[in-house]
């Protein structure tokens, strides 16, 4: 067979390692699937709900509406160099503050304080200021008022 026209002498020897291009092809396309339907997973498991589906289920009644308490005003102290002012009513001690405090909280169900300092105020006033809220029963929640020399 050595002259046959179909046999060739010098023909390569067989390829003995692994062709990866098609792991790499196939790899390729399962991650592009993976990338564009993560978000179509995860946005249906997102269940939102509107604000007017919760306002027309918790419509209240007309009879609800009018048992309603009406609101309560907002408790503001002011801290200034001279004391402590509510309801304008000055205060010179934390003791007489707190006894006033107790007065003005124990009817109501929102006990926030809102505490506005003076830039003036010592820093000693304000913490007193705060300790007598707490020793009130209220929450404190700061307030600090524009300086309007600032500007």
């Amino acid at each position: 067979m050595a002259g046959s026209p179909f046999h060739k002498d010098d023909e390569p020897a067989a390829i003995a390692d692994v062709n990866v291009v098609p792991l790499a092809d196939v790899s390729l396309v399962l991650l592009i699937i993976l990338l564009v339907l993560s978000p179509m997973a995860a946005q249906s498991m997102l269940k939102v709900q509107t604000a007017a589906a919760k306002a027309s289920a918790a419509m209240p009644t007309q009879t609800e509406i009018l048992l309603q308490r009406e609101a309560e005003t907002v408790l503001v102290l002011g801290v200034s160099a001279a004391g402590f002012v509510m309801d304008g009513k000055l205060m010179a001690t934390g003791p007489e503050l707190t006894a006033f405090l107790k007065l003005k909280l124990s009817p109501r169900s929102d006990r926030k304080v809102f505490v506005s300092p003076e830039l003036e105020a010592a820093h000693g006033q304000v913490i007193a200021a705060l300790e007598a809220v707490q020793a009130a029963g209220g929450t404190v929640a700061l307030v600090q008022i524009a300086d309007p020399q600032a500007r």
